[in-house]
């Protein structure tokens, strides 16, 4: 595996582009996301996701990339509004140079659960809410 193969998904999702994001995918994909618990499966279901994803996010930038024998690790940043995101994409490719799997981590949780909400009525699930925890209940 190459850089060289993930690269134009990458540009893809920077440029918004979702026909260059599909060309860069298996059919078979498979998408494990922070804001559902189930994974997404197959490239058009990963696709309706991502297209969501790519409306409300304003930049989507790759930081650095790790590369292993069968897999990348791309640090990244996004943006939606005020709200921003840190992230890791642990992704594979198949024998093809296609995606075929990725894994999204992202961190602030406040910023998750705000990406989220923008994205849950597209998705058919529910806003997740963060609820502040009571101090004295955790000493009890």
């Amino acid at each position: 595996m190459s850089i060289n193969q993930l690269q134009p998904f990458l540009d893809a999702l920077h440029r918004h582009d979702l026909e260059a994001v599909a060309a860069a995918m298996a059919d078979d994909v498979v998408l494990k996301s922070p804001i559902v618990v189930e994974p997404f499966r197959g490239k058009a279901r990963v696709l309706f996701v991502l297209g969501h994803l790519l409306k409300v996010v304003d930049e989507f930038n790759a930081i650095e990339i790790l590369e292993g024998p069968e897999h990348f690790a791309v640090f990244l940043e996004i943006r939606a509004d005020s709200i921003r995101v840190e992230g890791m994409d642990f992704i594979r490719l198949n024998a093809a140079g296609l995606v075929q799997s990725m894994t999204i981590t992202w961190r602030p949780l406040p910023a998750v659960v705000a990406v989220q909400n923008r994205l849950a009525a597209a998705l058919g699930v529910a806003p997740l809410r963060l609820v502040e925890a009571n101090v004295a209940d955790q000493h009890a």
